[in-house]
Order: C-alpha cells, then structure tokens, then sequence
C-alpha cells in the first residue's frame, strides 16, 4: 500500500468529456517484426477508461502512493476504507497488466535493519 504508482510515460491520452482514452504504444521485438510482414499488427493498445478509471488515472500521474489513491477514491464517493482498497487495487492491476501504470517501491530502513 506504500508503492507509488508511476505512468508509463509513453502513453498517449485523449480526454472525452469526463472520460479517458489511452493510448499504449506497441512493443517492438525480432519475432513481431517478423510476424508483422505477414500479418498487420496494430501500432498501439487502447483502454478506455470510465469517470472512475479516470479519477484513479488523474491520481497516479501526481505520483501519489496506493494508500493515498485509497483515501480519495473513499472520501470523493463516500465508501468504506475495505471497499475502495479491493476496487482501487483492482483498476491499478488491470493498468499495470496493460503497461499504463507501475509501481515503485522504496526499501525502508529502520535502525539499519531492511524490511
């Protein structure tokens, strides 16, 4: 819950109204430029993101931590601390899995001992 999230900065975002639409660029590799003279392979992902997925997406660009993400997404909708951490959790895995967002986590030190 103390990992900050961070966006890939490659991504491309198209605001629609209160709506989100991102834009992942394509891995390139020996094997998909291989497969690519056969077969055309799209240039880009896309994810499109709801007025919720937005607020979360607007969170991790300010570099906040999950705990943090937690806290707003509860206090802007009114929902238990349990219920906005399962919810938020699983939007950022679903961005994580799809290259949006990654997490950074700092080893903490306490008297010289690591956690």
């Amino acid at each position: 819950m103390g990992a900050q999230v961070v966006v890939n900065s490659a991504v491309r975002v198209e605001e629609r109204g209160r709506e989100l639409l991102i834009a992942i660029p394509g891995r390139k590799n020996f094997w998909l430029n291989l497969v690519s003279f056969v077969v055309t392979l799209p240039r880009e992902k896309r994810v499109f993101l709801d007025e919720l997925g937005a607020l979360i997406y607007q969170d991790c660009r300010q570099g906040l931590t999950v705990a943090r993400i937690v806290e707003n997404f509860s206090g802007r909708h009114g929902l238990s601390i349990d219920y906005s951490r399962q919810s938020v959790m699983l939007y950022l895995k679903m961005l994580a899995e799809k290259g949006v967002v990654g997490f950074l986590i700092k080893e903490q030190t306490d008297g010289g001992t690591s956690r």
